[in-house]
């Protein structure tokens, strides 16, 4: 199979960094939108919505988890690769096998981690993020803005295992390692 050659996998793999980004997009809108509406109300007409300014600083943890799962789909995450670079590619392919396999592991027990969290925001009856005052909007619960953590989790280890499924394939001969562009999904 060559390096440009997908198969369901990858494809699955492709689609879910299509949905990431444009999950992103939607997000940094609303946040954008929100923060110049806060921004107007506040400037001309001494008012504004007291729950906005949470809510937009609970999106950003959803850009950083949805960011975070994006960087893994394109290969741009955190990684020391200097090895790398004196390896032969297949056994290059190995060393990133393994190291993704390093990161699935760890991913793992944050998803657990995550996942008892969440469990737990959802279940405890004063976990707000916001209690609207007598009259004005109701309280807001904190963990659905928490419901990423783990999800974006699973996301990122899922784009590790189909990376360490394609690293095996290079390391026996049976893919072309890719190219920066095809790495990173372009």
């Amino acid at each position: 199979m060559s390096a440009g050659e997908k198969d369901l996998l990858d494809k699955i793999d492709g689609g879910l960094a299509k949905a990431e980004g444009a999950l992103l997009v939607v997000v940094m809108v609303v946040m954008v939108g929100l923060s110049v509406t806060q921004l107007v109300l506040r400037k001309f007409f001494d008012f504004g919505f007291e729950w906005a300014d949470i809510t937009v600083r609970q999106m950003v943890l959803w850009l950083g988890f949805m960011g975070g799962a994006l960087a893994t789909y394109q290969k741009r995450h955190i990684a020391i690769d200097a090895l790398s670079k004196l390896l032969s590619p297949k056994k290059a392919a190995l060393m990133h096998a393994f190291t993704s396999l390093v990161a699935v592991v760890l991913s793992g027990i944050l998803v657990k981690v995550s996942w008892n969290y969440l469990l737990e925001e959802y279940e405890d009856f004063w976990a707000v993020l916001f209690k609207g005052a007598e009259g004005e909007l109701g309280s807001i619960d904190s963990w659905p803005f928490e419901v990423i953590m783990p999800f974006a989790l699973l996301a990122i280890m899922f784009h590790f295992l189909v990376g360490i499924r394609n690293q095996i394939l290079v390391s026996l001969g049976k893919r072309e390692p890719m190219n920066d562009e095809e790495e990173m999904g372009v």
